[in-house]
């Protein structure tokens, strides 16, 4: 027998009549007439071939049959019940759920922690994995459910695809602490001409192409010489640690990952210019409340460490 056969709606009746014993008190509880149960136990009489109660007096009686089913049809009622309820509901306390973020390397640093600690006060048995996505494919994964969130800076996907602002870090310029020339220029001034005297590492992942600090550079009709361009943050560390190279980057990640015995952080002489990062999430989730909960996370987590 194949369930497209059977209106589900029919269980609920029989189930509801074989606990309450009687069709009337069934009706109550059902809010149904007593034609409407009546009709719903004739209609699986002819799913089964065969009656599910017999009259016996003033009342009804279960047949062996359904004996042998009452068990089982409540236990696949209470499963889809259960089912339905955590589906409108999310209690973080004692549901099982793996969340998938994407998440490029410089920004780890900038949410991982705080959302990590998030989620392992919520619950027992939730768990977090973060992954590099692909931009291209960013809005693609997100509809297939290869991603709860991920967070990027703003991209030019579709009107269809949620996403807001929650993120503005400054970028700040790396050196090697004994650096001579910027131990000088911290003397005499350090200013834009100063930083566009020295040499830098370029950060991106793409295989050509600007940088932020390079755009604004651009729009001044300024340029700087840049010796070593990297896809890696953690790269661009180690190398101003040997070198009189100086690298731009994001204030949150250079304070967690620098090595304070090699290298400082001074501040960027170039006004205005910020990393801002957008939270991107699956339309299909805009109303999923497990989903709803992590993007709330999220902004909690955010808000706390500015």
């Amino acid at each position: 027998m194949h369930l497209s056969r059977i209106d589900l709606n029919l269980l609920v009746v029989f189930d509801a009549v074989f606990a309450a014993g009687s069709i009337t008190a069934a009706c109550r509880q059902l809010n149904l007439s007593q034609p409407a149960v009546s009709h719903a136990l004739g209609r699986l009489r002819d799913v089964f071939g065969q009656p599910l109660f017999e009259r016996q007096g003033r009342g009804i009686v279960p047949t062996p049959l359904a004996r042998s089913i009452a068990g089982p049809v409540r236990a696949a009622l209470g499963a889809m019940e259960r089912t339905f309820e955590q589906a409108a509901r999310f209690e973080p306390s004692s549901t099982e759920r793996h969340f998938r973020i994407g998440l490029r390397e410089a920004l780890e640093p900038s949410v991982l922690p705080k959302l990590s600690q998030a989620i392992c006060a919520a619950g027992p048995h939730l768990s977090l994995a973060s992954a590099r996505h692909d931009r291209p494919r960013l809005e693609i994964d997100l509809a297939a459910g290869e991603f709860d969130l991920a967070f990027d800076v703003l991209l030019p996907v579709a009107d269809r695809v949620p996403h807001e602002r929650v993120l503005t870090d400054r970028l700040v310029v790396i050196a090697r602490t004994d650096h001579p020339r910027l131990r000088r220029m911290k003397r005499t001034g350090w200013t834009l001409d100063a930083y566009l005297e020295l040499e830098h590492v370029q950060v991106s992942s793409r295989r050509r192409g600007p940088s932020l600090e390079d755009v604004a550079l651009q729009s001044l009709g300024r340029t700087r010489r840049i010796r070593l361009r990297c896809q890696s943050h953690a790269a661009a560390c180690r190398a101003t640690a040997s070198t009189d190279l100086v690298a731009t980057l994001p204030e949150t990640y250079a304070r967690h990952v620098l090595e304070r015995d090699t290298n400082q952080i001074v501040a960027l002489p170039l006004d205005g210019i910020s990393l801002e990062t957008y939270m991107y999430w699956p339309a299909n989730a805009e109303r999923d409340a497990a989903s709803r909960w992590l993007r709330d996370q999220v902004r909690t987590a955010l808000r706390s460490r500015r």
